[in-house]
C-alpha cells in the first residue's frame, strides 16, 4: 500500500494543471482546511505484543486557502520524508512543481502556456528538458486527461464523477509502461469512500483485483472523519486511520 500511495502522489502532482472538472476543492473535505496528516497503523490483533510504534506510515497534504493542493508527502513510520511534491498555483492552473524522494529531485514542472483545454509544460529530468503536453475534456462527469512527452502519449486518465464531483471510475492506463488500473468507488452520505474495488494489470497482460472496506467511527467538528478502519475484501482487518486535521482561520 505505501508504494501505490506514493506512485499515487508523484501522479497527481506531476499532471495536475487545473481543478477543472473532477478536482474538490481541499480534497473533498468540509471546511477549508489547511493540512491533514494521516497516520496508518496496525489493527490492534496484529499489534498485540508488539514492542516498536503501531505507526507503518504516514502522509500529509497542505492546502492553500483556495482548496488547491500545494505540498504532499509520505513518511516512515517516525516521520522521515520518503516521498515528497510542492507546487504554486496561479488563476488554478500549477505553474510550478517538484517532485524529490530518497532525498533526490526527480523531476520539476514548469508551466509554459495554455491552448483552449491544452497545456504545454517543460518537464525537466536530470537537467534534460522534455515538451510535456497535457490535453483534457469533460462531458456529462465524465473526465478524460492525455499527458504526451514530446508528441508520444505516455499515459490516458478517464474519471467519472458523482453528481456530486467526486469520482466513482478511474482508469489509469499506463502506455508507456504496459500498464494500466481501474478503480470503482462508493460513498457513504458523508461522501466517504466505504468500499474501494482495484483491478491492477501488469506488462503481461495478467490482473489483480483487490477490494477495501472502509468503516470510519471518529468524526470532528466539520464532519471531517478523523479515525478510520480498513478491512480487505475477506472482511480481516488491515488497518486503522487516523487524521489530524488543522483548518484556515
Amino acid at each position: 500500500m505505501k508504494k501505490s500511495v506514493v506512485l499515487a502522489l508523484f501522479l497527481i502532482i506531476m499532471v495536475s494543471c487545473n481543478r477543472s472538472y473532477h478536482e474538490l476543492p481541499f480534497g473533498g473535505m468540509n471546511g477549508k482546511v489547511q493540512k491533514v496528516t494521516e497516520y496508518h497503523k496496525m489493527p490492534e490483533m496484529w499489534f498485540a505484543g508488539h514492542t516498536g510504534t503501531d505507526v507503518m506510515y504516514m502522509n500529509s497534504a497542505v492546502y492553500d486557502d483556495q482548496g488547491h493542493e500545494i505540498a504532499s508527502a509520505v513518511m516512515d513510520s517516525l516521520g522521515r520524508i520518503q516521498a515528497e511534491a510542492e507546487s504554486v498555483f496561479e488563476n488554478d492552473i500549477s505553474i510550478r512543481s517538484i517532485q524529490r524522494a530518497g532525498g533526490r529531485t526527480l523531476a520539476r514542472l514548469n508551466f509554459r502556456e495554455r491552448s483552449g483545454n491544452t497545456m504545454l509544460y517543460d518537464r525537466i529530468v536530470d537537467n534534460k528538458i522534455i515538451n510535456m503536453t497535457v490535453q483534457e475534456s469533460f462531458s456529462f462527469r465524465k473526465y478524460k486527461r492525455v499527458v504526451s512527452e514530446e508528441g508520444v502519449v505516455t499515459t490516458t486518465d478517464i474519471i467519472r464523477v458523482n453528481r456530486k464531483g467526486y469520482p466513482v471510475k478511474v482508469d489509469v492506463f499506463d502506455v508507456k509502461g504496459g500498464t494500466s488500473s481501474h478503480e470503482k468507488n462508493k460513498y457513504d452520505k458523508k461522501n466517504n469512500i466505504t468500499e474501494k474495488s482495484i483491478i491492477r494489470m501488469d506488462v503481461a497482460g495478467k490482473e489483480t483485483f483487490d477490494t477495501v472496506y472502509i468503516k470510519y467511527t471518529v468524526f470532528d467538528e466539520q464532519g471531517n472523519w478523523t479515525e478510520a478502519r480498513t478491512f480487505n475484501k475477506n472482511r480481516l482487518p488491515v488497518e486503522v486511520i487516523t487524521r489530524q486535521i488543522e483548518y484556515w482561520q
